[in-house]
């Protein structure tokens, strides 16, 4: 299978790097990604400047943009051949419960579902460094590739993209692996989004004629509930949560909304 490997870290992280080595075992994989960390750009893309694109090495390439505009040039621009599926990660930080409207990396696999590709996003629960069960994750990752997504993949292809009776989507996974040792993980489980809230604040520096300059900073706190992402991730799950491109709400529309 053709894959294209993504991030919000920027191309030189350990963790795109070691899911690129681990997945090229099976598939053959291109990597295109951010020339500079962009965590937390969300779906930014570029449309009113130039983006300079390098070839790295064989297969892989950086870009002067955010990890959507990787995905686009990867799937649009000619550069590399078709590809099955589109993979973000391995991101560096958990991606749980509402930080998915935010992540750059989740937004990587959102872009590759857009525009019609089966994706998937994987993060690590670790902060500020590489973990030290990256080779893990990046193994988890071909298994479940290999043992899941591969299967949904052609499923969907034989189906018209329309999986269990379900409205017509490729599959669109979000990941998050334990920062654990193997023989500590639980398993793995299937989860729903849980919920982030973000006690946020800022330092303050005067400068003059009137002006500041702020750093955000503060903390997150997720709200316990059996089954949600953030909650089994903690207990020492990996965490597999299936997504879907549609937020309209149906409850209002079925309770509000008369002919």
């Amino acid at each position: 299978m053709n894959i294209l490997l993504t991030n919000d870290d920027g191309i030189h992280s350990t963790g795109i790097n070691v899911a690129y080595d681990a997945l090229s075992v099976h598939h053959t994989v291109f990597v295109i990604a951010p020339e500079a960390e962009q965590s937390a750009c969300s779906n930014a893309i570029t449309v009113r400047t130039q983006l300079n694109i390098k070839k790295i090495s064989q297969n892989k390439y950086s870009v002067s943009g955010f990890p959507a505009d990787c995905v686009i040039i990867g799937l649009s621009g000619n550069l590399i051949p078709d590809v099955e599926l589109v993979v973000s990660g391995i991101n560096h930080g958990p991606n749980v419960g509402d930080d998915l409207f935010f992540s750059g990396t989740v937004a990587g696999a959102r872009t590759a579902n857009i525009f019609g590709k089966s994706a998937l996003a994987i993060s690590i629960n670790c902060y500020k460094r590489a973990s030290k069960y990256v080779n893990d994750a990046s193994e988890f990752l071909l298994d479940f590739i290999d043992e899941q997504v591969h299967d949904t993949i052609e499923r969907a292809e034989n189906t018209g993209g329309q999986i269990s009776g379900g409205p017509s989507v490729k599959p669109f996974f979000n990941i998050n692996y334990p920062d654990l040792p193997p023989e500590q993980i639980k398993g793995r489980k299937y989860t729903f989004l849980g919920r982030r809230i973000y006690r946020d604040s800022f330092k303050n520096t005067a400068l003059s004629s009137g002006e500041l300059n702020v750093q955000m900073g503060g903390y997150i706190e997720s709200v316990f509930s059996v089954g949600s992402d953030s909650t089994e991730l903690e207990k020492g799950f990996i965490s597999i949560t299936p997504l879907v491109l549609d937020c309209t709400n149906y409850a209002f529309l079925k309770n509000n909304i008369r002919d």
